[in-house]
């Protein structure tokens, strides 16, 4: 889009001061290009672009000849440098990264479909790319199901580039809540996982029995970085998901690795009241982890 505003710019620019000569001079209409081209030259210096082109035309260019019409090409090639070069990506960049919402309420995660809440965001959001990562993925329970949080994050490549899509559900307005930016580089995409794989193991965790194995707590979390990991010692409960099924894991078989989703409890261990007895400040630390392996590789 930005090359079609440059374009029709010069055009139209062009064509406007070339009816506005007073001295006769062969090829005038390709100067008058010339010298917009000129004033709209970049040189790009760490990602940052700069007006060389109107610099040299203010320290080499006089014209007799046309001055003032040449003079004239040149101003507006250096607007069209501003307004292609700074203005425009920037706004560009700020419209696509507004966030977007998604009305959807959830009952509870007992019942949640991910795959469902993926397709619902996909859908929003128009994303073709099949090559989406997961990284940062978290929900925050009651025991009887309801939500507390639900966050997590999508990175496919494109031109290039990365972007990044981060996901939030918003309790207080049944809606999800989706921001989107542009970054330059992502280290650890080779290690991420696809978030259809992701969601298929997911799935296979019955969450209500995880839950209730664990006990009475505050509230209770499930937890996935995405990114494969190795894994060699721990007081955690072991499993591996595998073919839709899951399997307990003795710590001999360690170190391995893989992909791991860890669901523990939240423990309350302190909280700050008010004078009016009202508490002000909680604390809280996870208990009874359980990690759930696939994928896995045994770690010689």
């Amino acid at each position: 889009m930005i090359s079609i505003i440059y374009t029709i710019m010069l055009i139209v620019i062009s064509f406007i001061l070339i009816r506005k000569k007073n001295d006769e001079e062969s090829y005038f209409p390709l100067k008058v290009i010339g010298y917009f081209i000129l004033g709209s030259f970049a040189f790009n210096l760490n990602q940052f672009s700069l007006p060389l082109g109107f610099v040299i035309y203010l320290l080499f260019f006089h014209p007799a000849l046309n001055g003032h019409v040449k003079r004239t090409a040149a101003i507006y090639g250096v607007v069209a440098f501003v307004l292609v070069h700074w203005m425009l990506p920037v706004t560009i960049e700020k419209w696509e990264s507004r966030p977007h919402f998604i009305k959807h309420e959830i009952d509870s995660v007992y019942t949640m479909n991910f795959q469902y809440q993926l397709k619902l965001v996909k859908e929003k959001l128009k994303i073709e790319n099949q090559e989406l990562k997961l990284e940062d993925f978290e929900v925050d329970y009651m025991k009887d199901g309801s939500i507390k949080e639900i966050s997590w994050q999508l990175i496919t490549p494109f031109n290039g580039r990365y972007t990044l899509y981060q996901i939030r559900y918003e309790i207080e307005n049944n809606r999800y809540r989706v921001s989107k930016s542009k970054v330059d580089t992502w280290l650890q995409y080779d290690r991420l996982i696809d978030v259809n794989h992701f969601f298929d193991h997911l799935k296979t965790l019955d969450i209500k029995e995880v839950t209730l194995d664990k006990g009475d707590f505050p509230y209770y979390v499930i937890q996935s970085t995405g990114e494969r990991v190795n894994y060699a010692d721990g007081d955690d409960s072991l499993f591996v998901v595998e073919n839709g099924e899951i399997q307990s894991m003795d710590k001999e078989q360690l170190p391995v690795e893989g992909y791991i989703i860890r669901t523990f409890a939240m423990k309350k261990t302190g909280e700050q009241r008010n004078k009016q007895g009202n508490i002000t400040q909680e604390s809280f630390e996870g208990t009874r982890p359980s990690n759930y392996f696939f994928n896995i590789s045994i770690v010689e």
